[in-house]
């Protein structure tokens, strides 16, 4: 894992409005996907707010995610947290997400009234990614769980190699 994470930080690079990251770094590229969502709120959350981070997932299989899904997800979630956003740990709670080993948490769309009901959650953070010919495209939400409205987006572009790729989008 660690060498395809040395890897990774090789051979990537973010786009989102012109702006590359600058270390190319898989977590520098998560920060700013967070740092984006939270400049980018339609309505206030407060540190105080419970948010639950999903693990992203394949585009072309909502029910599917890997590696890289949910390093994202991982790394989105410590930057919420560093910043002083109250997170729930979904890994701790596996009674209203669909928890498949190896692959990561699910938020479901029919159980997202029972999410907020059991963990009083003010705002989910969601994503997806697809795999282009040379880079990895990642868009990201921020939902209001009450109406599923979305508060917050941000849709970025990772450029990196087809190994480095391979790598991260493997199942396990």
């Amino acid at each position: 894992m660690f060498a395809a994470v040395a890897k990774f930080r090789q051979g990537c690079s973010l786009q989102n409005s012109g702006k590359a990251v600058p270390d190319g770094g898989l977590v520098a590229a998560s920060y700013q996907i967070a740092d984006t969502l939270e400049n980018n709120l339609k309505y206030e959350i407060t540190p105080d707010d419970p948010l639950i981070v999903a693990s992203f997932v394949n585009i072309n299989d909502l029910e599917d995610s890997s590696t890289f899904g949910r390093i994202v997800a991982e790394q989105v979630s410590s930057r919420f947290a560093q910043k002083g956003y109250k997170i729930i740990e979904m890994k701790l709670r596996q009674n209203s997400v669909f928890m498949d080993k190896g692959k990561g948490e699910f938020l479901l769309s029919r159980d997202l009234h029972e999410v907020i009901k059991k963990h009083n959650a003010s705002a989910v953070i969601v994503g997806t990614y697809g795999q282009g010919n040379k880079r990895l495209y990642i868009s990201s939400r921020i939902v209001r769980p009450l109406d599923g409205t979305v508060i917050s987006s941000c849709d970025v572009g990772i450029l990196m190699n087809l190994k480095t790729q391979t790598i991260l989008l493997r199942d396990n």
